[in-house]
């Protein structure tokens, strides 16, 4: 025993001591009815005191037990760590050897051993894949969530897990998650805002879009896409028949990118939609003046005929090739038109007139074969067609993307494959201008 400690005894004594020199009474204890006990007080005291020495002793008692408890569980965990680790180690090598079989046996062992190790449900999670069973590495890393709650890592392999098995909303409910507890996390509003478009969430999209500008900061690429978002919910509200929010929409994009050539499109066919066909008409035309593209003339002229609106079509190319009459795209598409429309004759002249310019193209040479096969002559109507073969691989004039190469029969604001918008042009179509001949190099006949 420590000095100090014999010292505090000594001093106890003598003062126990003292108290009971000078209390030498005695006390009445009633423990229940009838049942009396006389206790001297310092037998009391004592009492109380071995009592309370009892207590802490056996508050230390319990509290030394349940560290050793603690400490063999620890030495159990450490013994399962350090087994699992051995199996991680040989799944891997396994796996790195390509013995597939073998290492998703030594990794599911190691994930039963050791459910709180990480690595054999990321590496276990890896070869699930490889060898395609999507669904068991869902349930493997829905495993190591219920171990790890909230681990980042983890619910990134779930939504990759839920993309691959299809099952969408469940991936995006985990990004939501993710992003509650960190909205500057790039991978997962990305990820998030992927899967709002490939559903059809313009809305959606477009604020994720926003976060995502927020924690990445502002580019040109970014600023475009978050037009395009824009646009493309006000192609929404336009099919819901929210006609004005859609032209709001469609006329802000406008103001921060002139140039964004598919708002200018839908703005007019939204007026040509609801009724306002001059002001339509008008959209699409300053379109073409300012952008040069035949996009705007192919679009006017699909949905005035669909429309059933074929004269008004007529009278505004007559109107456009008076006052601009050297244009080499109206007047292929003012032939165009007229040939659509079996107005065969003034077909033929426009499109010779174009070809007395010397532009040259495709289309330029399957309208003019088209039109000299229904004016029975049949020996110019092969040459031409044989001029477009020589130009194409036979196949109709369709819209080709300018960054992917995609084709599609019609146009389309935004490419289908590669998701960039304003990207279809026809082909053969976006030369410059060519100045007309002095001379015209074709003689209408009747």
């Amino acid at each position: 025993m420590s000095r100090i400690a014999t010292i505090i005894l000594l001093a106890v004594v003598i003062a126990f001591s003292y108290f009971a020199f000078y209390n030498q009474g005695g006390m009445t204890l009633n423990f229940w009815k009838g049942k009396v006990v006389e206790l001297p007080v310092a037998g009391v005291v004592l009492l109380s005191m071995a009592l309370g020495a009892a207590l802490i002793l056996l508050m230390f008692t319990i509290r030394g037990i349940g560290r050793t408890y603690d400490q063999i569980q620890l030495g159990f965990k450490i013994r399962r760590r350090i087994k699992a680790e051995e199996l991680y180690n040989r799944g891997v090598d396994s796996h790195l050897s390509g013995k597939m079989q073998q290492a998703v046996n030594l990794l599911e062992e190691a994930v039963s051993k050791d459910p709180e190790f990480l690595l054999p449900f990321f590496r276990l999670g890896t070869v699930y894949l490889a060898l395609g069973e999507v669904e068991k590495a869902l349930q493997l890393h829905q495993q190591a969530l219920e171990a790890h709650p909230g681990n980042l890592r983890v619910l990134l392999l779930l939504v990759d897990d839920y993309m691959a098995t299809g099952q969408l909303n469940e991936a995006a409910g985990v990004l939501r998650q993710i992003i509650s507890k960190d909205d500057t996390n790039r991978t997962a509003l990305k990820t998030l805002r992927d899967i709002q478009e490939r559903q059809g969430e313009w809305e959606g999209a477009t604020e994720t879009q926003r976060k995502l500008m927020k924690a990445a900061g502002r580019d040109g690429d970014s600023l475009q896409h978050l037009r395009g978002l824009r646009y493309q919910w006000a192609l929404q509200m336009m099919e819901k028949g929210d006609n004005d929010k859609a032209v709001k929409t469609f006329k802000e994009i406008l103001k921060e990118s002139p140039d964004f050539i598919a708002a200018t499109v839908s703005l007019g066919e939204v007026n040509l939609k609801t009724g306002k066909v001059e002001e339509g008409i008008r959209t699409l035309i300053e379109g073409y003046r300012r952008h040069q593209n035949p996009v705007f003339l192919q679009v006017m002229e699909d949905r005035l005929i669909s429309r059933e609106n074929p004269r008004k079509l007529i009278e505004t190319f007559r109107e456009l090739l008076g006052s601009s009459p050297d244009d080499v795209f109206l007047s292929l598409f003012y032939g165009k038109i007229c040939l659509r429309l079996e107005m065969i004759d003034e077909a033929y002249e426009a499109l010779k007139k174009v070809e007395s310019t010397g532009y040259d193209s495709a289309l330029l040479h399957a309208l003019l074969g088209e039109t000299s096969a229904r004016r029975e002559r049949f020996g110019e109507a092969i040459g031409e067609f044989q001029r477009y073969l020589e130009m194409t691989d036979g196949s109709s004039p369709r819209f080709v993307c300018e960054n992917c190469e995609n084709k599609s029969e019609g146009w389309s604001p935004r490419c289908e494959s590669c998701g960039l918008w304003n990207s279809y042009s026809l082909p053969g179509l976006t030369e410059p201008f060519l100045r007309p001949a002095v001379r015209p190099l074709y003689e209408f006949e009747e």
